[in-house]
């Protein structure tokens, strides 16, 4: 399962999201060390959410990749029959 964090952004007073890396707690997919799931939103108000693309290509990548792997085995198994 994968969990999402947010960091406060500079002087741009909105929130940009990561992906964390699965197994991990402060490592987002595109290789932000983040301090830890809890650590990185801050009690702000955001005037705006962005998600972080390199994140979001790299969690489309790996669900992808998983939606093909399991469907090879179910093919195989339906050619032998």
């Amino acid at each position: 399962m994968y969990k999402m964090c947010a960091e406060a952004t500079a002087g741009q007073g909105e929130l940009l999201w990561h992906v964390l890396a699965q197994n991990t707690s402060s490592h987002t997919l595109c290789g932000k060390n983040t301090g830890g799931e809890d650590a990185a939103l801050i009690a702000a108000t955001a005037a705006a959410d962005r998600y972080c693309p390199p994140c979001l290509a790299a969690f489309r990548s790996a669900i992808q990749h998983h939606a093909d792997a399991s469907r090879e085995p179910r093919a195989a198994s339906a050619g032998s029959q």
